[in-house]
């Protein structure tokens, strides 16, 4: 059986198409587990005009997101979790088709592609997603964030046995719990849109303030130690102090790139900290350069650092590209990947530089659309 999580709250005016998407699935052995967290308008009423047996309704004070998430996930018997957001659309062989791709024991989520909608049903957007191996997940987490459609997946029910939602995060709630369940299973990614994901400007002035928005980055750094996030170091064969200096260093440059800026000063600190050589001196005073769009000048700091690193490589690549020079971009990268084929940065480098020059992509069947 698959246990459809529903948090509600205020979501009247698109929550029944969100709940006969659910009943109306091929897939029927279900709940529906909809959990009112203080809602002020007529969602309740609407949930009562349902008769259906698989439907389970619980009414609480409001609380959040992460608290109604996890009073479903106490109620939840199915032996998938799955999830419908109250103002989204599943497609009628959404659940079906998560389900069957749960082929082994060792995959524990499934997730697909989404079509992004406004408040009007107009399509607006189409969000791909894709598979990305287990030993890059926490890079692109710090990175980036979740790599999955976070409200397409599917769960196995032993993978989130020992999770429990955080009541204290308001924004990211979902991604939270990717970063805690994802790096310990495999997982299956479907290249079709399986679900209609509501976006509009109601939705969008939900989002919190800037320390609201950060706590669930801030929760995941303090969960994972500096060589677990950086693993291109060579932690056990150099000083220890530099490696954690140049880490640092390095978290500001990945923060400030998420819009993260009032976090970036407390790691240049601790960069500044750690630090116990001119090299890595350089090096952190080459990211404060980049930080402040002094390109230039960071090039000539890396290029005063240690000749044959392949972490520096890849930063000089990355300031030759971002003062246009893509040539000497690319063998930076190039030279860096040489040096250690194991690290991923300069791969990345080289793949942003193939799209910034032209990308090319196997399918071409959406050309057909092209210019009109």
């Amino acid at each position: 059986m698959i246990s459809v999580m529903m948090p509600v709250y205020n979501a009247a005016r698109f929550l029944r198409p969100a709940i006969e998407s659910i009943l109306n699935q091929t897939e029927q052995n279900f709940e529906l587990i909809i959990v009112n967290d203080g809602s002020t308008d007529n969602s309740e009423e609407i949930v009562f005009s349902y008769t259906d047996s698989r439907i389970r309704y619980v009414r609480q004070e409001n609380k959040g997101e992460g608290a109604a998430r996890e009073v479903a996930l106490e109620l939840a018997e199915g032996d998938f979790i799955t999830f419908q957001d109250a103002d989204d659309i599943s497609l009628p062989y959404r659940l079906q088709l998560l389900k069957g791709r749960f082929a082994s024991p060792d995959i524990g989520l499934v997730h697909s592609d989404m079509v992004l909608i406004d408040d009007t049903d107009r399509a607006i957007g189409y969000w791909a997603s894709s598979n990305i191996d287990r030993s890059r997940l926490l890079r692109f987490f710090l990175k980036v964030g979740t790599p999955f459609n976070n409200p397409t997946m599917m769960l196995r029910r032993e993978s989130m046995q020992a999770f429990h939602y955080d009541a204290a995060i308001r924004i990211g709630v979902d991604t939270d719990m990717v970063f805690n369940i994802a790096p310990k299973w495999n997982s299956v990614h479907i290249p079709e849109p399986l679900l209609l994901y509501r976006r509009y400007a109601q939705s969008l002035s939900r989002q919190g303030d800037y320390d609201t928005l950060a706590l669930h980055v801030r929760k995941f750094i303090l969960q994972h130690s500096l060589s677990e996030l950086f693993p291109e170091f060579a932690w056990n064969q150099q000083e220890e102090s530099d490696l954690q200096a140049m880490a640092s260093a390095l978290m500001a440059l990945f923060l400030a790139r998420r819009g993260m800026i009032y976090d970036v000063p407390e790691w240049l600190a601790k960069a500044k900290m750690y630090e116990s050589s001119i090299e890595t001196k350089n090096f952190i005073t080459a990211i404060e350069n980049i930080l402040s769009g002094n390109f230039t000048n960071a090039a000539f700091l890396l290029e005063q650092c240690a000749k044959n690193d392949y972490v520096v490589e890849n930063y000089l690549g990355e300031v030759k590209a971002l003062l246009g020079n893509f040539e000497q971009a690319f063998q930076h990268f190039w030279r860096s990947l040489q040096l250690n084929p194991l690290y991923f940065e300069p791969a990345d480098n080289l793949k942003a530089l193939g799209k910034c020059r032209g990308a090319h992509s196997v399918d071409v069947t959406w050309t057909k659309f092209a210019g009109r």
